[in-house]
C-alpha cells in the first residue's frame, strides 16, 4: 500500500518537475512568526564540517560572491534600466560545542556594486548577525536567537524601490518534554526601523507570545496545538495598533518513507484601534482562518521534489492600510544527474489583495496584485567548500493599481567557497 501512495505521489509530483522553492523573492512585508519552525532552519549560513579549530571553537568562513546582468534594476514598469550587479558576501560562523548544547554567532556583510556611473546611488552595503545559544537538557531545553540586520533589499517588502532599514529581533523559547508530549513556550520581540525620515510612518515593533503542544504519534510525526497573541505597535501612527490571536493545529514530520509535510491551519483574529476600509466605506479587520501545507519528497537519493501553499494576513506598506491577505504557492524539484552536478527550477505565485482602498489619479480603487516568479539553473559543487552556479530568474507582478506592473529578467553567476 506504502508503495502504491508513493507511485501515485510520484506521478503527480513530476508532472510539476523542473520546479522549486524560490527563496529570493519579494511578498511579504511582516508576517507572524511560525512557531513550528527549527532553529536549524534560521541559520543564514549552514556550517560545513569543522575543518579550522581553536581549542574548543570551530570557525567556518564563507565567501560568497555573484554576477548578474539585470534589465530592470528599479523593477519598475515604464523606467527600465540595465546593468550588471557585483555582490560580494564575506562571513563567519563560530561555534562552541558543549556537549548536546552549542553557542553560536555568525556574521555577513553584502556589497553591492553597479556598473554603470548614473547607478551609483543604487550601490549599498547590507550586513547581518546573529547569536544563538542551544541548551539541551533530558527532558527540556532553551533556545534564544537574536537577530540584526541593516539592509536595503527589497526583499521582504513590497517596495520596489530600495528602503534602508534596521531589523532586530530576539526569540528565547523554552520546552519540557514528558513522554510522548512536549510543552514548549515562547516569546519574540521584533523592531523595524527605517532610516529615512519619510518612512517613519511604517516604525514598527511587535512582541508575540506562543505556546505550543506536540504528541508524537509516530516515531517521525507528530500532532500540535499552537496558540499565538502578539501585539504590534507604530512608533507614529497610533490608529495601527493591533492586537493578534492565532490558533492553529496540524502534524509535522514523515508520513511515508522519504516524504516529510508540515501543515497547520486554524483561525487568525487581528484587530486594530482603527480598522481598514474597503467595500464603500465598510469597517473590516482580518478575521478568518489561516493555513500552510508544505511536501518535501525525494524520489530518489537525487531527485528532490518540494510544494507548498499558505493563506494569511501580512502587515502592509502601502500607504497607511494595515494589512493585505496573502495567498503562496510554491512547487519545485532538485536533479543530481551526475555526482556535483545538479540543475534546478523553480516557480512561484501569490496573490495580494489589500483591505482598503487607495487612491491615485483621481481614482480610487482596492488593490490587486498578482506576482510570479521562475527561475532555473545548474551548480557544480566542486569540493565539499566550493561550488559554482549559473541561473536565470524571471519575475513578473501584475496589479491593478497605476505604476505598480513590472518586468524583469536576471542572469546570474555565483561562486561560494565555504571552509
Amino acid at each position: 500500500m506504502a508503495k502504491k501512495s508513493r507511485s501515485i505521489l510520484a506521478f503527480i509530483l513530476l508532472i510539476a518537475f523542473g520546479l522549486s522553492l524560490l527563496p529570493r523573492f519579494l511578498y511579504a512585508d511582516f508576517q507572524l512568526l511560525d512557531a513550528i519552525e527549527e532553529f536549524g532552519e534560521k541559520r543564514f549560513i549552514k556550517p560545513l564540517p569543522t575543518r579550522l579549530h581553536a581549542g574548543p571553537l570551530r570557525f567556518h568562513p564563507l565567501l560568497r560572491s555573484k554576477v548578474t546582468y539585470d534589465d530592470n534594476i528599479l523593477l519598475e514598469g515604464q523606467d527600465k534600466r540595465e546593468d550588471v550587479v557585483f555582490n560580494i558576501q564575506p562571513g563567519a560562523i563560530v561555534e562552541l560545542p558543549l556537549g548536546r548544547s552549542q553557542i553560536t554567532t555568525g556574521y555577513q556583510a553584502d556589497f553591492e556594486i553597479f556598473s554603470k556611473s548614473r547607478h551609483a546611488r543604487q550601490k549599498d552595503q547590507n550586513q547581518n548577525f546573529f547569536t544563538l545559544v542551544d541548551l539541551n537538557f533530558p527532558n527540556w531545553y532553551v533556545n534564544i536567537l537574536e537577530n540584526f540586520a541593516e539592509t536595503s533589499s527589497r526583499s521582504g517588502t513590497t517596495f520596489s524601490e530600495r528602503i534602508p532599514r534596521f531589523d532586530q529581533s530576539i526569540y528565547p523559547k523554552a520546552g519540557y518534554k514528558w513522554k510522548r508530549t512536549t510543552f514548549e513556550a515562547g516569546f519574540r520581540h521584533f523592531v523595524r526601523d527605517f532610516r529615512r525620515q519619510i518612512d517613519d510612518p511604517f516604525d514598527f515593533q511587535i512582541v508575540e507570545w506562543t505556546g505550543v503542544f506536540y504528541y508524537d504519534l509516530f516515531a517521525r510525526l507528530k500532532a500540535l496545538l499552537e496558540y499565538q497573541f502578539a501585539q504590534i505597535d507604530y512608533d507614529d501612527d497610533f490608529r495601527r495598533k493591533g492586537n493578534f490571536n492565532q490558533i492553529r493545529t496540524g502534524f509535522d514530520g514523515e508520513i511515508i518513507p522519504n516524504l516529510t509535510a508540515k501543515f497547520r491551519v486554524g483561525a487568525q483574529l487581528r484587530n486594530y484601534v482603527e480598522s481598514t476600509r474597503a467595500n464603500g466605506g465598510e469597517r473590516e479587520d482580518f478575521n478568518s482562518w489561516v493555513g500552510s501545507f508544505s511536501l518535501e519528497y525525494k524520489i530518489r537519493p537525487n531527485i528532490k521534489l518540494k510544494t507548498s501553499f499558505s493563506r494569511q494576513a501580512v502587515e502592509a506598506t502601502f500607504f497607511d492600510i494595515n494589512f493585505y491577505k496573502e495567498h503562496l504557492f510554491t512547487i519545485g524539484a532538485e536533479y543530481e544527474f551526475r555526482p556535483k552536478w545538479t540543475i534546478f527550477s523553480n516557480f512561484k505565485y501569490y496573490h495580494h489583495r489589500y483591505g482598503e482602498d487607495a487612491t491615485a489619479d483621481g481614482q480610487s480603487i482596492l488593490r490587486r496584485d498578482h506576482h510570479a516568479g521562475v527561475d532555473a539553473g545548474l551548480r557544480y559543487k566542486m569540493q565539499d567548500w566550493v561550488e559554482f552556479e549559473i541561473a536565470y530568474l524571471y519575475l513578473r507582478r501584475n496589479s491593478n493599481f497605476p505604476g505598480q506592473d513590472f518586468t524583469d529578467n536576471q542572469f546570474s553567476l555565483t561562486t561560494v567557497l565555504k571552509y
